[in-house]
C-alpha cells in the first residue's frame, strides 16, 4: 500500500506489482477497483492506513489490510 501511495503521490501513470500467490493479495484488485470506482485520493487512503493501524495496536481488527479496506469501503 505503502509503495502505491508513494507512485500515485508521485504522479507515475501504473505501478507493476506481483503477489507471487500470496493469500494476502488475492483481493488487489478488488481494492483497486473499489478506490478507483470511488475516487478515493492519496489522502484517503493514507487516512484509511492510519484508521486501521489504529484499530490493529487497540486489537479491535484481527483481519489483514486488504480484507478490511474491502469491508470498509461502501460498495457501490
Amino acid at each position: 500500500m505503502l509503495q502505491w501511495l508513494a507512485i500515485s503521490q508521485s504522479g507515475r501513470p501504473f505501478m507493476s506489482y506481483y503477489t507471487f500467490g500470496l493469500q494476502a493479495l488475492q483481493n488487489v484488485n478488488q481494492v483497486i477497483e473499489k478506490v478507483g470506482l470511488q475516487e478515493l485520493s492519496v489522502g484517503d487512503l493514507w487516512s484509511k492506513l492510519v484508521e486501521y493501524s489504529a484499530q490493529r495496536l487497540s486489537r479491535r481488527t484481527r483481519l489483514g489490510f486488504i480484507s478490511w479496506l474491502i469491508a470498509s469501503l461502501p460498495t457501490t
